[in-house]
């Protein structure tokens, strides 16, 4: 249980010379880009670009650095902050509970959208979050109440109200940016832009969950929510930026024959998802993952928990930060490397199916290696593994899907299904957990051997399958819709 815990602390170093070495690298990038050898680079690593779309995929890159990067830097103290105020165990009951209250939150985003251009929203959301997580932190730093009071004196209400805020936060940027990106790309394009800005975020996510883990310890989790409040606000001034130096013809995206136009209103966006067999197949892709990593991760939160009930809120963090930089480098490393280059040649519907194969092969690990006394240590890799290959492959293809379809799927159906989908899966995944834990329990109480973990890996295998199925179907529809340049739905 501890070898994880002694891991970072004795490495706390040289992961912070890491993020010293990656901050300097930034300026670096500006002479290769200043001297051409950042162009022939990416060449070799993405394939060829006009220039115009490269600068595009670029400034895109560099706000998905920011929203990335905040949210990872929130992301690590989540959980610390909800263990807390409530425990680990519970962690699960508040995945749930998010589902429920980020419905209303895209109801009023769908409306949102037909009101707004698409960077004023950026700058509204900026806005509204940053202003919810200063005053946020400073509810946290209360010592009466806050994070530092006696244990009985915390209020937990803030610990809930905390995690369904960063939560909301981690779903409504993330899904605005790739609509707007998705309104804004060729498929050809895409292929290689979507690789160009993972890499950015992989990038952001590791400077972001980095300092959690280096710096938390010292700074203190509040102040680290305070810190990711006051960094939302760089969002503004490079949305506008990219609305001033992209030329309009640059952002021309997908044009097809037969897209009609776009109608007003949320129930629009849930007509489509219910009605059209793509964007549920697409639901079915976001649900399969986000369930069956969901139980995989909360497995490994509530061993965090054991270890660190010590260390409190801090320690916590140091650990996630520490989990969410190794995440972030080996997917970083995968984009480099040219994983890119693989999904372009074998193509969207292989990349997408060879997601659930490697994640059932996790599964697999994880259930041989429960009663081994490193099990703690393949939970950890495991998790590592399964985020990293969907940031770098499975992500990037995925979003590509909805290329070929019309503003109302790419804004407000992308909106319900991401938002709510995804909470949806998640919330799924910790009832599954929630299941688990009493099935033990019962076990326990009736003196024999629970059957729990076997139950868990069963469903996780049985949602990989069928995701493998829905998978190929996708990648065959979408290649159909781009050859007859068709919207799909």
């Amino acid at each position: 249980m501890l070898r994880i815990v002694l891991f970072f602390e004795r490495n706390m170093v040289s992961m912070s010379m890491y993020l010293w070495a990656l901050l300097a690298a930034i300026p670096v990038v500006g002479i290769l880009y200043a001297t051409g050898l950042l162009q022939k680079l990416f060449r070799l690593i993405y394939g060829d670009f006009e220039p115009a779309e490269r600068n595009k995929f670029l400034l895109y890159g560099t706000l998905f650095f920011f929203i990335i990067g905040i949210y990872w830097s929130l992301r690590c103290v989540k959980d610390a902050i909800f263990s807390s105020f409530i425990g680990a165990d519970y962690i699960w009951q508040a995945k749930i509970l998010s589902m429920f209250v980020v419905f209303p939150i895209v109801i009023l985003y769908s409306y949102l959208v037909d009101l707004f251009p698409r960077h004023r929203l950026f700058y509204a959301l900026s806005v509204i979050y940053s202003t919810l997580f200063v005053g946020l932190s400073w509810f946290l730093t209360n010592e009466s109440y806050g994070v530092y009071a006696p244990q009985g004196a915390r209020w937990r209400l803030l610990g809930w109200v905390s995690y369904i805020v960063i939560e909301s936060f981690g779903s409504l940027l993330p899904a605005l940016f790739y609509s707007f990106m998705a309104d804004t790309t060729t498929p050809e394009s895409g292929k290689k832009g979507f690789f160009i800005t993972a890499t950015f975020a992989q990038v952001g996510a590791i400077i972001g969950s980095g300092v959690v883990a280096v710096r938390s310890a010292c700074w203190g989790v509040p102040f680290c929510v305070r810190l990711a409040g006051f960094a939302v606000l760089a969002i503004i001034p490079v949305v506008a930026f990219i609305n001033w130096a992209i030329p309009k013809a640059a952002l021309a995206g997908y044009q097809a024959k037969g897209e009609e136009k776009t109608k007003a209103g949320f129930w629009e966006g849930v007509r489509l998802l219910v009605t059209q067999p793509y964007l549920l197949g697409i639901f079915v892709v976001v649900f399969s993952f986000e369930a069956v990593v969901t139980i995989m991760d909360l497995q490994f939160k509530i061993f965090i928990g054991q270890a660190t009930k010590a260390g409190g809120a801090s320690a916590f963090a140091g650990i996630a930060g520490g989990f969410g930089t190794m995440v972030s480098t080996v997917a970083l490393i995968s984009l480099l490397l040219g994983i890119g280059n693989i999904g372009r040649k074998i193509g969207i519907r292989l990349s997408l199916a060879l997601i659930p194969v490697l994640i059932a092969g996790g599964v697999v690990l994880m259930y041989f290696a429960s009663g081994s006394p490193q099990a703690l240590w393949y939970a950890f890799w495991v998790c590592v593994f399964a985020k990293a290959i969907n940031y770098a492959l499975g992500q990037p293809s995925k979003e590509q899907l909805y290329i070929p379809t019309s503003k109302d799927a790419k804004y407000k159906s992308k909106a319900l299904l991401e938002m709510f989908g995804g909470r949806s899966s998640k919330a799924s995944g910790a009832a599954v957990m929630g299941l688990k834990q009493w099935m033990d329990k019962a076990s326990a109480l009736a003196g024999s051997v629970g059957h729990g973990l076997f139950f868990i890996t069963a469903a996780s295998l049985g949602v990989c399958a069928f995701w493998f199925a829905v998978a190929l179907y996708l990648g065959k529809r979408n290649r159909q819709a781009v050859e007859r340049n068709e919207v799909v739905c």
